[in-house]
C-alpha cells in the first residue's frame, strides 16, 4: 500500500495521503464482496454485499448504520430499498449496480441493474449465462424514488424509446444525472450474442457476447425515456497495446459525472485487464465524442469531482483475484483529459469494486479485502471483510 504520493501537471501540484482505512464489516466463516453504499439522512449509510466465494452461490444480505460506519447492524429482506425474487424472498437487486442517484430535492433514485423479465423470471445458473437467458425484444426497467430516510415515494416501469437494436440482455451501473432543465442522463448497458465465428476462446470458458454502454434522457422526472447515444466497441472496434490487442469485454459498468465547465464525462470499464476508455460530451449530454483509452485498467470505476476541482476516478484490478490492486485515479485540473498515474491504496485479495463518497472533505473509498474468485483460506487471510479508506486530497498550489 501506498500511503501518500504528490502529483504534479506544471500548473497545478496536489497531494493524495490515506487518512486511515476501517474495517466496516468482518466475517470468519464467508467470502464478501461488491459493497455497494448508498448515503441516507445524516449520518445513516445502507449497504449490501455479496456472501460467498464468486462464481458460486452468492447470496446478498443488507445492513444500515446509524453512525457514519462505525457500526453496522443487518437488516431484513423487507427493507425499502431491497428488492426481493417472487419465489424465494431473497434479495435480488444489490446496489452495487443499478443506476443510483441523489436529487436536488433530497430524494434518492434508482433504476434496477436488471429489466423486469430478469427480476421476475429470476437468474438460475443451471440453465446456463446469464446474458444467455435474458436477451429480450422490447425490454421493460423500473425506476425506484425514496425520501433520503428511505421511505418509499414511488416505484414505476418504463421503456426507452428508439434503441436502434432488436434483441438484447441489459443492465447497468452508471449514477443519475440531474441536469440543470430538470432532465435525468444515465448510461444503461445492452449485451448481445455474437456469431459463432467471432466468439473467443478464453483459458476457462468461451466468450460468446459483446458488452456496449447507451445513453439514455428522461424530460420528465423518469416517466419515459429516449435513446442518446450508443457507444458500441463492437461496431468501433478499438484496441490497445503494442500488438493492438482488442478490448477484453466492450465497454461495460459505465459512470457519468458532471464537470466543473459542465461537460459531462462516461468512464467505461473495458476488461480485467484492458484499460478503461472514456467520452466526453460537451453539449448537456446530446452529443459524445468517441471513447478513448483512459490509459489505466480498472472495473466498475467510480467519478468524484472534488470541492476544489479535482477529479478522482476510483477503481482497479490486477491479476484477477489474486492479488488485486484497489486505486484512485487523479485528473489535477478536473477535466478528466490526463490522468496521473494510479495511487494504490490497497493490494492484496479482494474484487476491486469500489463504491465512493465524499464526507467532511475527503474521498471515501469502500471496497472488500477478500478471497474473491478462490476458495476461502485461499490468500491466508485473518477474516474477510469490507473496508473504507478515507482519503485526503489536497492541493498544494496551482
Amino acid at each position: 500500500m501506498i500511503e501518500s504520493a504528490t502529483y504534479t501537471d506544471g500548473r497545478r501540484s496536489v497531494q493524495i495521503a490515506v487518512e486511515r482505512i476501517d474495517t466496516w464489516l468482518e466475517d470468519h466463516e464467508s467470502i464478501i464482496n461488491f459493497p455497494g453504499v448508498v448515503e441516507l439522512d445524516g449520518d445513516r449509510l445502507f449497504m449490501t454485499i455479496h456472501h460467498g466465494r464468486h462464481g458460486g452461490e452468492e447470496p446478498t444480505w443488507a445492513y444500515l448504520s446509524d453512525d457514519a460506519g462505525a457500526t453496522w447492524r443487518r437488516l431484513p429482506n423487507d427493507f425499502p430499498l431491497l428488492s426481493r425474487d417472487a419465489r424465494t424472498g431473497l434479495i435480488n437487486e444489490t446496489h452495487d449496480s443499478g443506476v443510483t442517484g441523489h436529487l436536488r430535492d433530497g430524494s434518492f433514485v434508482r433504476i434496477n441493474h436488471s429489466t423486469e423479465h430478469a427480476l421476475s423470471v429470476g437468474y438460475d445458473r443451471a440453465h446456463g449465462p446469464y446474458h444467455d437467458q435474458f436477451q429480450e425484444e422490447d425490454p421493460t426497467f423500473r425506476f425506484h424514488r425514496w425520501t433520503a430516510d428511505a421511505t418509499p415515494i414511488e416505484s414505476f416501469p418504463f421503456k426507452v424509446r428508439g434503441m436502434p437494436w432488436r434483441r438484447a440482455s441489459y443492465q447497468c451501473y452508471s449514477r443519475l444525472l440531474e441536469l440543470d432543465d430538470g432532465d435525468f442522463l444515465t448510461a444503461l448497458e445492452w449485451v448481445r450474442i455474437l456469431p459463432e465465428s467471432e466468439w473467443q476462446t478464453l483459458p476457462n470458458r468461451v466468450r460468446k457476447t459483446i458488452t456496449s454502454v447507451f445513453i439514455v434522457r428522461s424530460s420528465d422526472r423518469g416517466k419515459s425515456w429516449d435513446f442518446v447515444h450508443a457507444f458500441d466497441a463492437y461496431a468501433l472496434k478499438p484496441t490497445y497495446g503494442p500488438g493492438d490487442r482488442r478490448l477484453d469485454e466492450g465497454f461495460n459498468e459505465a459512470d457519468l459525472v458532471r464537470l466543473a465547465n459542465d461537460d459531462i464525462l462516461c468512464m467505461f470499464r473495458t476488461g480485467s485487464y484492458s484499460p478503461m476508455h472514456m467520452s466526453r460530451s460537451e453539449d448537456g449530454g446530446r452529443t459524445w465524442s468517441t471513447p478513448v483509452n483512459a490509459g489505466w485498467q480498472g472495473v466498475k470505476p467510480r467519478l468524484e469531482l472534488l470541492p476544489n476541482g479535482v477529479l478522482a476516478c476510483a477503481a482497479g484490478r490486477g491479476a484477477y483475484g489474486h492479488p488485486q490492486v484497489t486505486h484512485v485515479t487523479l485528473s489535477l485540473d478536473g477535466t478528466g483529459r490526463h490522468w496521473e498515474v494510479p495511487f494504490a491504496f490497497h493490494t492484496g485479495p479482494g474484487c476491486s469494486y469500489t463504491s465512493t463518497m465524499q464526507r467532511d472533505d475527503r474521498l471515501h473509498v469502500v471496497y472488500s479485502h477478500s478471497d474473491f474468485t478462490r476458495e476461502m483460506g485461499t490468500g491466508e487471510l485473518p477474516s474477510q471483510t469490507i473496508r473504507r479508506a478515507v482519503l485526503d486530497i489536497s492541493v498544494l498550489d496551482g
